[in-house]
């Protein structure tokens, strides 16, 4: 219970936040804040409190294996996209997501730190590889702040809902299946893709991929310290990890745009120079 009603706050004030980081700073800044573990981080703690940290040290290994899954969501819905809308990406991307949480588990499901580790890093990285390059597209747009902030909060609270209510019915091994697929990759690019098309979300993806750094650092440090150092010393451990991670994500992604930018505007210039000659 308590863990349902941590997700249900954290997870549409995530997909505000990277709402708010996308419309000031590109969709791929967007995706890197959406990565950061705010969710993950309390729900351990109070399995962490509830059951005892080697249950803890568990629980944070079988949530990098199930990474997995929002690899094979992004890689699905980013390559899917560029030719459907997003209705057909979205199926195609939640089915990939649930058939690779179904295999990790049954092949890796069972072992310990660090396989959780190298699963989750190279089940990101490659589908960060694969994803198909965020080409400009037309330009759009996009719903007012006072839209589309409320309106992909109010979409990851229902989702999220919803899916404990599923999982509360069908049982703990499908619950534990559903509660892994990504609900908030699956809300900032469904509202993403409509407003600003395929390559805006391929950005978005491409951004989510490389921020799960900070996520997977974070879980990878309580599963390794929490045992021998104890849950507070863990718990801070993780937290600066993973904020000087996704500060480092986030001050990456910005110094890419500025140098794009940068490179842009000769070629701008020359442009509105040309125009000008011909007018004249």
């Amino acid at each position: 219970m308590g863990s349902t009603l941590i997700a249900l706050v954290m997870a549409p004030a995530l997909a505000g936040a990277a709402t708010v980081a996308a419309r000031r700073w590109g969709e791929r800044a967007g995706g890197v804040v959406s990565a950061f573990p705010a969710i993950v981080g309390p729900v351990l703690l109070i399995v962490a409190l509830d059951h005892g940290r080697a249950f803890a040290g568990r629980a944070a290994n079988g949530t990098l294996l199930g990474l997995v899954s929002l690899a094979a969501f992004a890689l699905a819905y980013g390559r899917v996209a560029r030719w459907r809308d997003w209705r057909v990406s979205l199926v195609v991307g939640w089915a990939c997501a649930a058939l690779a949480g179904v295999a990790v588990g049954l092949s890796a499901g069972g072992r310990g730190s660090p396989a959780g580790l190298l699963v989750a890093a190279g089940t990101l990285a490659l589908a960060c590889r694969l994803l198909p390059p965020a080409a400009a597209g037309p330009a759009t747009t996009p719903l007012p702040y006072r839209l589309a902030v409320p309106l992909r909060m109010a979409s990851a609270a229902l989702l999220v809902a919803v899916l404990a209510v599923t999982a509360g019915a069908v049982g703990p091994l499908i619950g534990g299946m559903l509660a892994a697929l990504p609900v908030l990759a699956c809300v900032l690019a469904v509202f993403t893709h409509r407003e600003a098309g395929a390559p805006a979300v391929i950005g978005l993806l491409r951004g989510m991929l490389a921020g799960m750094a900070s996520f997977v650092l974070f879980c990878q440090v309580i599963a390794l310290a929490i045992v021998p150092y104890g849950i507070v010393t863990a718990f801070a451990a993780a937290t600066v990890v993973a904020v000087a991670a996704q500060t480092l994500a986030v001050y990456s992604v910005h110094s890419t745009l500025r140098r794009q930018s940068s490179a842009a505007r000769p070629a701008v210039a020359a442009a509105a120079g040309s125009l000008r000659r011909q007018s004249s």
